[in-house]
């Protein structure tokens, strides 16, 4: 499989595999377990905190499509001592216990982690520091927990690309928001001003095409049959962890 169909066809499953935790009850609860801010700060902290103890103006640049109101709100934490370069180890840990529960059974995790290892750690970490700081967290040595964790890294490493394809195309981040998901989705991600309205169609079209050109760029690492093999790979994962 060419690296351009590749990236188009694990933008899914290795998006939504990565992004399960990030939804997971179960994963707030343990990142409070841990100590980590309750609610929307055990994401903000956790996910962002890979940046270091950045200033408000890094973490909204990094996060991009959140509001920056909503960032602000969860960043400073001023409810916890915890701070984003504490949290992120351990929202890290709650990324690979989760991980490992999901895939839990999965025969192709290590062969899974072995793809993901390589095409993470052959990347360019320019205009790419969220997925630098997810990369470079400590990995298990299990292949459930290991395959999980790189995948989320695998997910950051796309997100990084798109952002970059994003403003490439001088284009509002609420723009993309509202037309991936309408104003439901945009008061997700905090924003309560809609009046930019959704990116144009072709516009929309371009930056996806854009971000799969970038992504194919990452696989370029792999063979023809190892792209092949992750592709069915992230697919079989995705689909034994949503079982």
């Amino acid at each position: 499989m060419d690296a351009l169909t590749a990236a188009r066809r694990t933008a899914t499953p290795i998006g939504d595999l990565g992004a399960k935790f990030m939804l997971d009850g179960h994963a707030y609860k343990r990142g409070a377990e841990l100590g980590l801010p309750s609610g929307m700060g055990t994401y903000m902290l956790g996910r962002l905190g890979v940046l270091g103890d950045v200033d408000l103006d890094t973490a909204v640049d990094a996060a991009f499509f959140w509001a920056p109101e909503t960032i602000a709100a969860n960043w400073s934490a001023e409810d916890s001592a915890m701070t984003p370069s504490a949290a992120a180890p351990l929202y890290g840990q709650v990324c690979v216990e989760r991980g490992r529960e999901y895939l839990s059974g999965f025969e192709g995790a290590g062969r899974l982690a072995d793809l993901l290892e390589q095409m993470v750690d052959s990347a360019d970490e320019t205009d790419a520091a969220l997925f630098a700081g997810w990369r470079d967290l400590e990995r298990p040595s299990d292949p459930e927990g290991r395959a999980y964790l790189l995948a989320q890294v695998a997910r950051e490493l796309r997100f990084c690309r798109h952002i970059c394809a994003v403003r490439a195309a001088d284009t509002e981040p609420l723009a993309m928001v509202l037309a991936k998901g309408g104003e439901a989705n945009a008061n997700l991600f905090g924003w309560s001003d809609h009046s930019c309205g959704p990116v144009d169609p072709d516009v929309h079209a371009a930056i996806e095409a854009a971000t799969d050109q970038a992504s194919a760029g990452d696989l370029e690492c792999l063979t023809d049959d190892e792209r092949t093999e992750l592709v069915d790979l992230a697919e079989a994962a995705l689909a034994h962890a949503t079982v």
